[in-house]
């Protein structure tokens, strides 16, 4: 808005004030230019300006960065108020979507947006953590609190069986690899998040599509949903410095209790007492005068630390006409909360846009991270795994053998502390992503783009156990692997955009794609090494590898399309569609079509309701469509062979993967109904979405009996249903000096298999692992089991006599008492039955904004109510196999006739114990409430800073992670060991950390 004050008489001085246009603040340091010259003035600290020696006609323009760039034309007048777009504004009226923008008032699709205001109140170092718990149909849970770690992300529920679940992500344009990174070296348990690449201060919006309407230009990659990340750009106005200083620690949210030596003594002698064997020689173990059984060692206490981290993130902003720029660079060093653990990141980011004539544009966007991982082996049930280690080694185990020297291995238990210390398992990363575009006006309303991009993973891992840490003497294990990941292609299209008589406004978005992507992998493993100190692999007497040198490639390409048509923006109708050729299916199956239709009606603008001033907004949209997945192997449709495999002299090639011509596209149909209110002139917003998804053709590997040569062959079966309600609520509570704002969203998801064939099941199920099943009716994540009920009191109170097994022993006191399902009298496998499900009942989170003056506070709340978790950990420290620590619930343990309690006999090796069982004794509660995000941040006054030359000059604390309300006993309720099918699941993941951090930030 450009307000003149007229004057009579052409002046030579104009004069004037520029304002925010939302705020009416006046902007200080606005570059007031004549168009074509670099002559100019800046505003005031009030915002106003003086330019002498102008003359009617000319023109000036205003640019400020953060705003939009206006411009004026000299009139009689000389006296101008002119009022500047906040960008920021600007964003949060549009959103991303694919291939453009769209206003958010006409969208007839389910998208949620999360905004740099959100990313800026969290310390969290990846774009997935970030999302937890911030946006409505978007599950997010952590594989690994270790830095850098893995996250399992889904929108809308699982889809797939063995194909993925990860939603496609796309940055600036650009989709990217989103695999774990580990597993692009072949090691899926390492639990490395690929996402960590990108830094949260680069990112100016994240937008996430739900339904078929928004995801279906995306075709066979979008079956998941598709997160929509879009990073800082330059603007017009003078250069913007920021530098962001953050430091802070990091510490375990919770100890586990576990027994002290005399506590564990006690019960090793229960254990071995309760076998009536007095030859045992269980005394070794507990002899208190052996050096190597005489300690007392909190192990938890000698792993965990308190540990620092720090950021610094510096960035560039700006541009004139021809030219806008962005350039960071940031670099984190982050302990983790085990001995030995860290994460070092350096990220640089460069977006650069021309505008070479009034026509052509280009740019480019290009990002280098490089990124040093030092994890542990944190999950898992056996012995390489440091958090069982931790919690099950026997506290009287000293550190340190009488001569100084490392405890290293004892009974089956290694030294965690030594694991930490001594072995090796870094990981090193380089990562390019960049993209180059061309656009070009061809007519007033048509334009062509084109887009050339590339993603380059590189990245190399080492590990080494040594010979301290192992029974066998002189036995110590190594291994090398690097690989490549690049992925690279293009998409050009025209988009069209009409507007007829401000009635009818119509858009369309015409386009091919091709992508192509490359990976190789080479790995070694060696034993036996000269010394423990010699850790390359040519010191190793052994040399291995299985899959020494891979290769595999595949190439997609693609046409898509969008048609937008509305009416006086009251009525709307949106079409995509997308077809996609895969090289990974058959000759015939390669190509699927993947079509969506949406309508929206904006009622508000009837004339009928024109009288309800309390409503100022009203939506109600629907959209149906399909999307794909085609996550399969490279060459699965084709079958693989193996080479090495040698007959008499002749060396030859074996088949290991049988071919299958017809497979095809796992498809998912979805359907979706949304609801937009907005009341009180928007202080009020709520939103509220229904959808159902259903797919079909899911590829799986069916197994095949072993006198087909072939392990399993991959084919389409069976289907599975998502459906749900998601809500989000914001209102703006108080506004003035003191001002209050709420967000809450809350989702409910319900997953279902609805078919499987006949010919893959047993016993009615598809086992899944050895804890979950999946089976017709049944959602994803069912845990299956013995149903324990408690420990016989008594011998007699076994009435029945039932027995473990047809011709075992009856139970007697202290035994578990298993529920006999079928009433025969004999425990057995069948008497399993579902005793658990990992799916929440409803998840989401709430934020609290509060500002008073200079003052800022956010307060966010995550939460998750309902889903099971089946606790193997807590499995693992309540046996007494192999001489495990025990949980300080063995304190309550069965001792003699009579004792009424939960917790069995300890007795070794007795099959009625059956320690091995899946029980719903180890399933857990995992309903959580946690006290996410804490961020008080401080802006001082702009005079006092501009006295010490500076722009700006924030000052905060966050804490993340600071109280969790939950039942469960583990360390974290927010836990999933893989990122797979199967879900719930929790055998020691490396454990999540509470954190403080403060932070300053300089503006020049």
């Amino acid at each position: 808005m450009i307000a003149p004050t007229s004057v009579f008489g052409q002046q030579k001085e104009v004069t004037g004030k520029v304002i925010d246009a939302s705020t009416k603040e006046p902007l200080p340091g606005v570059s007031v230019k004549l168009m074509g010259q670099n002559t100019g003035v800046s505003t005031n600290n009030e915002g106003v300006f003086t330019f002498k020696d102008l003359s009617e006609g000319q023109s000036i323009v205003f640019s400020f960065l953060g705003y939009s760039s206006k411009t004026l034309k000299i009139g009689a007048s000389t006296n101008y108020t002119i009022e500047l777009l906040n960008l920021a504004t600007e964003i949060e009226e549009t959103v991303v979507v694919g291939y453009g923008r769209q206003k958010k008032r006409n969208l007839t699709g389910s998208v949620v947006s999360v905004g740099s205001a959100d990313i800026e109140k969290t310390t969290q170092q990846d774009p997935i953590s970030i999302l937890q718990g911030r946006a409505a149909g978007v599950q997010v849970s952590s594989n690994s609190g270790a830095p850098g770690g893995e996250m399992t992300i889904r929108v809308r529920g699982n889809s797939s069986l063995n194909s993925g679940n990860n939603p496609l992500f796309v940055v600036d344009g650009i989709p990217i690899e989103s695999n774990s990174i580990s597993a692009l070296n072949g090691t899926e348990g390492s639990g490395l998040n690929p996402l960590a690449d990108i830094n949260p201060n680069d990112i100016a919006s994240m937008e996430i599509l739900k339904d078929a309407a928004s995801t279906a230009i995306y075709g066979s990659r979008a079956a998941n949903g598709v997160v929509m990340i879009t990073t800082k750009r330059g603007a017009e106005g003078k250069a913007e410095v920021l530098l962001n200083a953050t430091t802070g620690i990091s510490s375990l949210t919770r100890k586990l209790s576990v027994l002290n030596a005399r506590q564990y003594r006690e019960a090793v002698l229960d254990s071995y007492h309760a076998l009536s064997n007095p030859e045992e020689p269980y005394y070794t173990i507990i002899d208190s005068l052996n050096p190597m059984n005489n300690g007392d060692v909190d192990w938890q206490d000698e792993l965990m630390r308190v540990a620092p981290q720090y950021k610094l993130d510096l960035s560039v902003r700006g541009g004139n006409q021809g030219t806008k720029y962005a350039w960071s660079s940031s670099y984190l060093d982050q302990d983790g909360v085990i001995l030995n653990s860290n994460y070092k990141r350096f990220t640089s980011r460069l977006n650069v846009d021309f505008n070479i004539s009034e026509r052509v544009r280009i740019g480019q966007s290009v990002s280098y991270t490089n990124a040093v991982n030092n994890r542990t082996n944190a999950a898992g049930s056996g012995n390489l795994s440091i958090i069982r280690s931790l919690l099950v080694r026997p506290p009287n185990m000293s550190m340190y053998l009488p001569d100084g020297s490392l405890n290293g291995y004892m009974i089956g238990q290694r030294n965690p502390v030594g694991m930490a210390l001594y072995a090796t398992n870094l990981n090193k990363s380089n990562r390019i992503i960049g993209s180059q575009y061309v656009e070009i006006d061809i007519l007033k309303d048509l334009k062509f783009r084109s887009n050339f991009n590339l993603d380059y993973i590189a990245m190399k891992e080492d590990e080494f156990m040594p010979s301290i840490l192992d029974y066998r003497e002189g036995y110590n294990t190594g291994a090398v692997r690097s690989s490549g990941n690049l992925t690279w292609g293009n998409e050009s299209y025209f988009t069209y955009n009409k507007s007829i008589d401000n009635t009818h406004n119509i858009g369309a978005v015409a386009g091919i794609s091709f992508q192509r992507w490359r990976y190789d992998r080479t790995g070694l493993n060696g034993s036996y090494f000269a010394s423990d100190d010699i850790r390359t692999l040519n010191g190793a007497s052994v040399i291995s590898g299985q899959d020494v040198n891979v290769a595999s490639e595949h190439a997609m390409r693609s046409y898509f399309g969008r048609l937008t048509y509305d009416y006086l923006g009251k009525y709307l109708l949106e079409f995509n569609m997308r077809a996609d050729g895969s090289s990974r299916f058959g000759r015939d199956k390669r190509f699927g079509f993947f079509p969506s239709a949406s309508a929206g009606w904006r009622f508000v603008e009837e004339e009928a309701l024109s009288n309800l001033n309390w409503l100022s907004d009203g939506k109600l949209r629907f959209s149906l469509g399909s999307t794909g997945n085609e996550a399969i192997g490279d060459y699965t449709s084709r079958g693989e062979f193996t080479l090495g495999t040698n007959y008499l002299d002749f060396s030859g090639a074996a088949p290991t993967v049988m071919p299958n011509a017809s497979l095809t596209w796992e498809t998912t149909h979805q359907y979706n109904l949304g609801l937009e209110l907005g009341f009180l002139n928007n202080r009020i917003l709520f939103s509220t979405d229904a959808y159902l998804k259903k797919t079909k053709d899911l590829l799986y590997n069916v197994p095949l009996p072993s006198t087909t040569g072939f392990e399993y062959v991959t084919r389409n079966i069976g289907s599975i249903e998502n459906k749900g309600l998601e809500f989000s609520l914001q209102t703006r509570n108080l506004q003035g000096a003191f001002g209050w704002s709420t967000n809450i969203n809350l989702s409910l998801n319900r997953n279902k298999v609805t078919s499987l064939p006949e010919n893959v099941l047993t016993n009615g199920y598809i086992r899944n692992g050895d804890v979950h099943i999946l089976q017709v009716g049944l959602p994803i994540g069912v845990f299956y089991g013995w149903q324990f009920d408690g420990v016989y009191a008594r011998d007699e109170d076994n009435v029945k006599g039932v027995t473990n097994g047809a011709n075992g022993p009856a139970f007697v006191g202290g035994d578990p008492i298993w529920r006999d399902l079928n009433g025969d009298g004999i425990i057995n496998e069948d008497d399993r039955q579902i005793i658990g499900y990992a799916e929440p009942k409803y998840f989401g989170g709430v934020s609290n904004d509060f500002s008073y003056k200079n003052f800022n506070l956010n307060v966010f709340f995550q939460y998750s109510v309902g889903g099971d978790i089946y606790s193997e950990l807590n499995h693992q420290r309540n046996s007494i196999v192999r001489y495990n620590n025990l949980s300080t619930d063995a304190l309550t343990r069965w001792r003699e006739q009579g004792d009424v309690t939960n917790f069995p006999r300890l007795i070794r090796d007795d099959p009625k114990q059956s320690d091995s069982r899946v029980q719903s004794r180890w399933v857990e509660d995992g309903s959580y409430i946690k006290l996410k995000n804490v961020n008080l941040r401080y802006s001082l006054n702009p005079e006092w800073v501009k006295r010490i030359g500076l722009r700006k000059l924030d000052a905060f604390v966050t804490a993340t992670n600071l109280i969790t309300w939950t039942k469960y006993t583990g360390f974290d309720p927010d836990v999933n060991s893989y990122s797979g099918l199967r879900v719930g699941l929790d055998e020691g993941s490396y454990p999540q950390s509470r954190t403080f951090m403060f932070g300053l930030t300089f503006g020049l």
